[in-house]
C-alpha cells in the first residue's frame, strides 16, 4: 500500500492507534506480551511459565519462568531480600534435566520493586539438574516439553 498524501497518512495512523486503544481497553494482550501460566505451587512458592517464551534452542527448550515466594529470601547482597524471580531455563526433554541460563531477583512479588540481584551462565557452563517427580522443576520441565515447538525435519 502506498500513501498518496499526508492526510491519508494521518488517517491511517489514527486508525491504527484507535484499534490499538480498543484492544487495550478490552484487555487484549499486546503482541509478544508476557502470558504467565501457573505450573506449580508448593508451600514456599508458585511458579509460572511465560507461554510466549517457549522455544527451541539447539536440542534444548528455552523457557522463562516467574516464581513468587511466600516469604522473603535473602539476596546475595547483605541486607537485601527478594520475593520473586524471573529465570530463563534450558530444558533437556530427552533426559528431563533443567539448567538456569539467567535469573533476576526482585524485591516484591510479580517481578515488581527493585532488582536486587542477577546472574547468568553461558551455554558451555550450564549446570544441569535433575527434575524429580513432585517438584517445581518437574512441573516446569513437563510443561515446557509438552508445549515446545517441534524441530523442523532435516532435509
Amino acid at each position: 500500500m502506498r500513501i498518496r498524501n499526508v492526510s491519508s497518512l494521518a488517517v491511517g495512523f489514527a486508525s491504527v492507534m484507535l484499534a490499538c486503544g480498543l484492544a487495550a481497553a478490552q484487555g487484549a494482550p499486546a503482541a509478544g506480551a508476557d502470558k504467565w501460566y501457573s505450573v506449580a505451587t508448593s508451600d514456599s512458592e508458585q511458579a509460572f511459565v511465560n507461554t510466549n517464551s517457549i522455544k527451541l534452542v539447539g536440542t534444548t527448550v528455552e523457557v522463562r519462568v516467574k516464581e513468587n515466594f511466600t516469604a522473603p529470601r535473602p539476596a546475595a547482597k547483605e541486607g537485601k531480600t527478594f520475593l520473586s524471580t524471573r529465570t530463563v531455563y534450558r530444558v533437556d526433554c530427552a533426559t528431563r534435566k533443567i539448567a538456569m541460563s539467567s535469573t533476576e531477583a526482585f524485591a516484591a512479588k510479580d517481578l515488581q520493586g527493585d532488582r536486587v540481584q542477577k546472574a547468568s551462565r553461558n551455554d558451555r557452563n550450564l549446570m544441569w539438574m535433575d527434575a524429580p517427580p513432585a517438584t517445581v522443576f518437574f512441573e516446569i520441565v513437563t510443561y515446557a516439553c509438552r508445549k515446545a515447538p517441534q524441530a523442523a525435519p532435516a532435509g
